[in-house]
């Protein structure tokens, strides 16, 4: 995270960085948002998708709760119209990226 004051960050980063045990003066790093981005997934049920008690529909909507520009499957954001939120790329390249990532099997 950016040195300083954290007080305006969004609460989602400031209650994953305290989780991760990052403080105000962490550098905001690709592996501190690495390490920010596990936890979250974590929260998408990573484990659970991961050990088949997930369908990867279910955790790929989950995942959209969380990243705003990410779809659902209708292809909108969870936070559509919200602080000018929108789905950055479609269900299928979603699904897609998913699957190059963690194929069935």
């Amino acid at each position: 995270m950016p040195s300083g004051d954290t007080s305006s960050s969004p609460p989602t980063l400031r209650r994953v960085a305290a989780e991760a045990g990052f403080g105000p003066g962490t550098r905001f790093t690709p592996e501190v948002q690495d390490a920010l981005a596990l936890i979250l997934l974590e929260e998408a049920g990573l484990t659970a998708f991961r050990a088949g008690r997930l369908d990867r529909r279910g955790f790929m909507a989950r995942l959209a709760r969380i990243w705003a520009g990410l779809p659902l499957p209708n292809g909108r954001s969870y936070y559509e119209g919200l602080a000018g939120n929108r789905a950055t790329m479609s269900w299928q390249s979603f699904e897609a990226g998913i699957a190059r990532i963690w194929p069935a099997g």
